[in-house]
């Protein structure tokens, strides 16, 4: 955990055993399984940082080595790394700048990379999302390329470099296609856990491409338009073509509908609040998915569903899926996309109207 400092294993081994309560050199060799010689030498590189204090033995005996109390010892070492951070974070932006600046002499074969192979895709997937300083948007339809287990979190079925980046305060726009809330997306896990670290989700069906954007700088796409496989992709570097790429996020954001706002549980001001279930009811009838699907994605059965959804116009004092809409709109309970429809219906398929 400490080498994130700048300590090695066996420095930090050793001032967790200091810490502990070995204080001499002989309690530290039995607790680390070292020699005299690389405990002195290991206790020596621990004083020159600060970390550990020498002291004579009482009446001529051994010498003993104190810890220096942690939240004091490691403040120094945690500013020096901030600095240096700060500094190489400084030099990037100004190396970016000069990249920019000299962009338009590039040839243009140089504004667009093509990514060939699945691990290679996913590669360019992490290392966009790392490179993040701001914000990340995307449109999220089928196929994935980080579909295998291993590549998810088991607890929530988030990606993991999703998660990091977030939580070191990159925010996320993310346009899901319906499509891939009826295979790969489940409300009650990824979804949510998206939505409770600041994730904005919008739903739409038919979105025409996946796509990832990493603040304005660079983008990455399928090379092919409707690809069975995430087997290559093309990455947009600064130029007109990543312009357009995020005029054409942003025109299809104002379309979609919204989507996670009441999942993270910040309704828009309603007093009398949805439970969890019904924010998730509410979730999914804004999509467009079919009855069947949605009580699928809740896990309960169609008739189950049925009942839920009846309950919920009962509440709110709804006799059609519309009048619902216009009813929890109105508690502030869904967001209203830019052009003030609140939709709420069954999907293509139902056989039902409403």
């Amino acid at each position: 955990m400490l080498e994130s400092l700048g300590l090695e294993p066996v420095q930090q081994q050793a001032y967790e055993a200091l810490v502990d309560g070995a204080v001499t050199v002989a309690e530290l060799r039995t607790a680390l399984g070292l020699s005299a010689a690389k405990v002195r030498e290991t206790l020596a590189a621990l004083e020159k940082l600060g970390l550990v204090g020498r002291y004579p033995g009482e009446r001529r005996g051994e010498e003993r080595f104190l810890p220096v109390a942690p939240e004091v010892a490691f403040e120094s070492l945690l500013l020096a790394r901030e600095e240096a951070i700060h500094r190489t974070r400084r030099h990037i932006q100004l190396l970016a700048t000069r990249f920019r600046a000299n962009a338009t002499a590039r040839d243009p074969v140089d504004l667009v990379e093509i990514v060939t192979g699945r691990a290679a895709v996913i590669q360019q997937v992490d290392q966009l999302q790392h490179s993040a300083t701001s914000e990340i948007r995307g449109i999220d339809r089928p196929p994935y390329a980080n579909s295998d287990p291993d590549r998810l979190d088991p607890k929530t079925g988030m990606m993991p470099v999703q998660a990091k980046t977030m939580r070191r305060g990159i925010s996320y726009r993310v346009i899901y296609d319906t499509h891939g809330l009826e295979t790969f997306h489940r409300i009650n896990t990824d979804i949510e856990a998206c939505a409770e670290l600041g994730e904005e989700a919008r739903v739409m069906a038919d979105t025409p491409t996946k796509l990832l954007v990493a603040d304005d700088r660079v983008a990455l796409l399928p090379l092919r338009s409707a690809p069975h496989e995430m087997a290559s992709s093309v990455v947009v570097h600064p130029s007109g073509l990543l312009d357009a790429l995020c005029e054409f996020f942003e025109v299809l954001w104002a379309r979609a509908l919204p989507l996670s706002a009441y999942l993270a549980g910040r309704p828009n001001g309603a007093g009398d609040a949805p439970t969890p279930d019904e924010a998730r009811l509410l979730a999914l009838l804004t999509t467009g998915l079919t009855d069947q699907v949605m009580a699928r994605q809740l896990g309960v059965s169609y008739r189950t569903f049925q009942r839920r959804l009846s309950g919920l116009m009962e509440r709110l004092g709804a006799g059609t899926r519309f009048q619902l809409g216009m009813r929890a709109a109105s508690l502030g309970w869904v967001s209203q996309p830019a052009d003030g429809a609140v939709r709420i219906g069954p999907g293509p398929g139902s056989g039902e109207t409403a």
